[in-house]
This record gives structure tokens, sequence and C-alpha cells, in this order.
């Protein structure tokens, strides 16, 4: 089952929450025994991990834009414009990969934004009945530089959120008791604020008169079956 713009799921003019409604979507596959598709923008991320049941229960799957820092990305983009340029049902074909940085710029490098653009232009020419497309009709119907700067901000924010960071997995290990105080680095300190956060750090991990050490008691009898570390 796909569920195109799922993206507008978050947008609620009840009280529901959005897990609410993501559980019910989780239910119906899960009685139905069918995928289900959501299908969006960057919006989407929102959902991912909103609870650990939906988190294990889902696939993400990134359709990128094209980008000019990869040089398959740059070739599969120009390799679009030439198929496009011979689909326009004009007397003349444009020769788009003459243009092809022009249209990166309007297009952010989104096939789908791409599509729509020539699509306005080719119904104006058609209209005219001219029989040319020329670079002065694709500036006419080209969205202006803030739409694609505002597109481009929301595109570079989504790809960033799809990106595992160093700090992020570090994190992960850490909470795991995966990582060793053993590899764990201090660079030394001189200098007297050095000493004087030293001891004020001292100072919060002196622990008050009476309060008792973080232990492990022994509970159960010594007859009791389960596994310990000991056993292990």
């Amino acid at each position: 089952m796909l569920i195109d713009e799922a993206q507008h799921l978050s947008k609620m003019g009840s009280g529901r929450r959005l897990s609410d409604q993501l559980d019910v979507l989780k239910s119906l596959a899960n009685r139905t025994r069918t995928v289900h598709v959501l299908i969006g923008t960057y919006e989407l991320l929102a959902f991912r991990n909103l609870s650990a049941q939906l988190s294990r229960r889902s696939v993400d799957i990134h359709f990128p834009r094209y980008r000019t820092d990869n040089a398959d990305d740059l070739k599969a983009f120009q390799t679009i414009l030439r198929s496009l340029e011979q689909q326009l049902p004009l007397s003349e074909t444009p020769n788009l990969l003459d243009d092809w940085e022009y249209m990166y710029e309007r297009s952010i490098g989104c096939v789908g934004i791409l599509k729509d653009w020539l699509m306005r232009t080719l119904i104006s020419v058609l209209r005219r009945d001219v029989g040319v497309l020329t670079h002065k009709d694709l500036q006419a119907h080209a969205l202006s530089v803030a739409q694609c700067d505002k597109m481009l901000s929301e595109a570079l924010e989504g790809e960033r959120s799809l990106e595992e960071s160093t700090t992020g997995r570090n994190r992960l290990r850490a909470r795991l008791g995966l990582t060793s105080q053993e590899h764990t680095e201090v660079a030394p300190s001189v200098g007297h604020g050095s000493v004087a956060a030293a001891v004020s750090a001292q100072r919060q991990n002196r622990r008050r008169p009476g309060q008792r050490s973080p232990v492990r008691d022994a509970v159960g009898t010594s007859g009791t079956l389960y596994a310990t570390a000991a056993t292990l």
C-alpha cells in the first residue's frame, strides 16, 4: 500500500498524537500482512524514531538529488537532460546539455523539479506555435533564486539528518558500555585555571556524609538457579 505525500500525516487538526496515527498504520500492516510505503519529503524523517517499535519495523529508502561533487551523479544528470530534450515534441530539438549548469541551478539537481519546469516551458512554446525552445523561454518559467535557495536549504538539512556522525556513534557505544576507559585520551592541562577546574570537579564528586557508594546488593539465596556473571 503506497501513501504519497505522507508527510501530511504530521499536520493534524485534532489533539491526537502523531505516534497514534503511525501505530494505526503499524496495526494495519500487521493485520493485513501488507507492506505500507510512506512516500514524501524529508519531513518524513520525524516519523522514524517516534518509538522503538516503529524504528525496528521501518526501513529508510533515500532517493537523493543529483550532486555536482559526485562525478557519477553529474554524468547521470547530463544524461537525463539529453533524454528529456529528445522527448520534447518540437520541430527543432533544443540542446539542453549546453545549458546544463543553469538547468542544474534552477532544479538543485532534482529531476522532478526539472521535469515540471520543462513542462511549463513546453506548454508556453506550443501555445505560441514557435516550435523552438530557447534559453529565454527557460528563464521565463524557471523557479526564482529565492525558491531554489529555500529548497536547497531543506534538502541539505535532510541530507545531514541521514548522515551518521562519529559523535553519534561514539555516544551509542558509550551507552552500550563498549567504550573502554583505557582508550580514552586525556590531554594534560596547565595553568591555575585547570587546577581550579580539577579542584571544583573533586568537590562536586565528594559524597555527603552517610551517602552510600553505588554497589550491587546480593539478593536471593545461595540456591538461586539464575545465571550470574560468574557462570557466563
